[in-house]
């Protein structure tokens, strides 16, 4: 057999070489690098933009961490790095920290909330822009008006001066890239504010303790601010919510970082929070006012009457149609009683709070609309409370709704009236609460809207029979007033109104001012203002003292001497309404009524003519037809169209003239038709 003839070795060991060669050669190429080529251009730090993973990853030890021996002993390089992995060694359900939430400018975050938790936010600096709304307070650096220049660049008024710093002007040569900068680093004022909009529920009848409250922490450099941030980290310490509502206000060039924490919940309370937050360059989203801004008309035994301020300072049409339009007031009613009044703690001065537990826990009903009645012509916000319960106390809160963000209202700041605007911003405005007490009789009910009487809103005498009939008790008052109106126009019909000035019967007064007058008077004498049997105040006049209440009994049953029938019970002005309809139609039970003002009656006798005969009574005839307002103003003395009571936190509603110019507040007088009836 013969063999094949081997190659000699200097070949083979070429070969080998050569193929060894080649085979390096194309697993050097093959490597990552050498397939793509780039080349990292250098940014400055300020302009990184960090991804969502990247920040899910703590750079920093965190409060957990530092008390973690395990991560102690390992240590942190200079950029606070946490080596070997640390954050995968253990469980990431036990690791996995809350996301942190970016937030736009002027747009509310919804979150919920369990007990021992931190909710984080951010608000980065580069986000949204400023209104510069010209209502921030002067000082700030946002109230400065801005005007752009040739360059593009955006600089305040108070630097368009001829005479410009070095740095200005060499601005002005790299006009885009170092205004950006300009302003990106420039400090901005910005408003953090938040609501609580729900709480846990008490568990356990007769609480004491108030709920647990939500608190907001602040920082610029914590990027997860909470319980256990260190104070020096913190911009301020951290706020409580405050009856549901916290703010913060700072000026800084970077980003704004925001946590919410929940408290340890105590035996007796359960359930969660739900909380709203914002961010803010023109303002406190969400806002608070510890001031009044409503009146109390009248109440009955189960609705309540009440009107705002007056929304602008002048009666134009166009303002009237533009409230009439967009209505953004809103009230909110709760008993005052332990239970229901427990739900409410807490909540107060939240927008969102109010308005949820209202709609969730109450059958009581508030119906808004937009009047002018009340003095002035002014448009005004009145609420007709339904749905309440005889001679109970209650507790109300006046909002705005925030949907028209940046609405202006004014308010008043002194005693003479001034006034200034005020802004409310998307988040709503809560101003402070007030309580009022049903009335304990059902011998009043309250009426407004009237056809012909207008200016009428309060109690007015009535009865069980028309409990569920306004519009027919309405109805009976309203026509009988403009039946006597009827017949004085006929009479005034016949005096020369239209002629010259020196023919007329007065240089002072003319036809349109008795007009007026007249009617004033006539529809506070035509619907007296019925108060409570038992109301207190020697201002207030006893009527139908001989009619049995509804339970049967008859007032002052255990006085039967004859001196105090004499002068009290067979008393005309005691035994019956002023008004015969009143008894003979409606049949009211015994009440008490607040009488005209004497100032209608003199008024009418100076603006009509003489030849119609009106005239006042005098002496103990004066005081049993008419009221006397008091200068001090602090109680309602007597009745006149408008008046209105001002909110007693203390008590409830303390009777206040207002409403009107207690300066003019001499209406109408007493007409011959009428005076057989008093």
């Amino acid at each position: 057999m013969q063999f094949s003839k081997s190659r000699p070795l200097p070949l083979r060991l070429l070969a080998f070489r050569v193929t060894s060669s080649f085979l390096i050669t194309l697993w050097i190429c093959l490597q990552p690098q050498h397939l793509v080529c780039a080349t990292e251009i250098p940014v400055a730090p300020e302009h990184v933009q960090r991804n969502e993973i990247e920040q899910s990853i703590p750079h920093t030890f965190s409060p957990i961490d530092a008390h973690d021996p395990l991560l102690q002993e390992r240590g942190t390089d200079d950029d606070g790095y946490v080596p070997d992995f640390a954050y995968f060694d253990r469980s990431l359900i036990g690791r996995q920290e809350a996301e942190v939430i970016k937030l736009e400018n002027n747009k509310p975050h919804t979150s919920e909330l369990a007990p021992e938790k931190v909710a984080f936010f951010r608000f980065e600096k580069g986000t949204g822009a400023s209104k510069r709304d010209e209502n921030l307070s002067p000082g700030s650096s946002l109230d400065r008006l801005e005007t752009k220049n040739t360059s593009g660049r955006s600089i305040s008024e108070d630097t368009v001066e001829e005479k410009r710093s070095d740095e200005e002007l060499l601005l002005e040569e790299t006009p885009f890239e170092n205004s950006l900068d300009r302003r990106q680093n420039a400090a901005r004022r910005i408003w953090i504010s938040a609501n609580t909009c729900r709480q846990p529920i008490v568990t356990i009848p007769l609480m004491s303790t108030d709920p647990p409250k939500l608190t907001l922490y602040i920082s610029s450099s914590e990027q997860r601010p909470g319980p256990n941030t260190p104070r020096d980290q913190l911009l301020t310490d951290p706020a409580d919510f405050v009856k549901g509502f916290a703010n913060f206000t700072t000026e800084t060039d970077g980003d704004l970082f925001i946590g919410v924490s929940s408290p340890v919940l105590t035996s007796g309370w359960d359930g969660s929070w739900s909380f709203e937050v914002a961010a803010s360059l023109d303002g406190s989203f969400h806002n608070f006012l510890a001031r009044d801004y409503l009146y109390m008309v009248d109440t009955d035994s189960d609705s309540a009457l009440f009107v705002t301020f007056n929304l602008t300072t002048s009666n134009s049409t166009a303002d009237l149609d533009k409230w009439k339009n967009g209505n953004p007031f809103t009230m909110y009613a709760f008993p005052a009683n332990a239970n229901s009044s427990r739900a409410v703690i807490g909540l107060e001065h939240s927008y969102c709070g109010l308005k949820s537990l209202f709609n969730t826990t109450n059958n009581i009903s508030v119906s808004t609309t937009i009047t002018t009645k009340f003095g002035g012509g002014r448009p005004k916000a009145q609420f007709n409370v339904q749905g309440l319960k005889m001679d109970e106390e209650y507790t109300g809160f006046l909002a705005v709704d925030g949907a028209n963000e940046n609405l202006r209202l004014p308010l008043i700041t002194d005693d003479d009236g001034d006034t200034e605007q005020f802004v409310v911003r998307g988040g709503g405005q809560v101003f402070a609460q007030w309580k009022w007490r049903t009335k304990a009789d059902d011998s009043c009910q309250v009426i407004q809207d009237l056809e012909f009487c207008d200016n009428i809103a309060y109690a007015v005498p009535s009865s069980s029979a028309f409990k569920q009939n306004d519009a027919g008790l309405m109805k009976l008052y309203d026509d009988l007033a403009k039946s006597y109106y009827q017949n004085f126009t006929n009479s005034l019909d016949q005096i020369a109104c239209e002629t010259t000035s020196t023919a007329q019967y007065s240089l002072a007064r003319n036809c349109d001012d008795c007009r007026r007058d007249y009617k004033d008077w006539l529809c506070s004498v035509v619907f007296p203002r019925c108060e409570d049997y038992g109301a207190q105040g020697d201002w207030l006049h006893a009527r139908n003292i001989n009619t049995p209440f509804a339970n049967g009994s008859i007032p002052h049953m255990d006085n039967l001497t004859a001196v105090f029938n004499s002068t009290f019970r067979d008393r005309f002005a005691y035994n019956r309404s002023r008004v015969p309809m009143i008894d003979d139609q409606i049949k009211p039970g015994p009440y008490k009524e607040l009488l005209p003002c004497d100032y209608l009656c003199h008024n009418i006798v100076r603006s009509c003519p003489a030849i119609l005969g009106f005239a006042c009574p005098e002496g103990e005839a004066l005081e049993h037809a008419y009221g006397e307002a008091k200068k001090s103003f602090q109680n309602l003395t007597c009745n006149f169209p408008g008046a209105v009571k001002i909110l007693n936190r203390a008590v409830g509603a303390s009777p206040k003239t207002v409403g009107i110019d207690p300066g003019v507040v001499m209406f109408a007088v007493f007409v011959v038709g009428l005076f057989g009836i008093l």
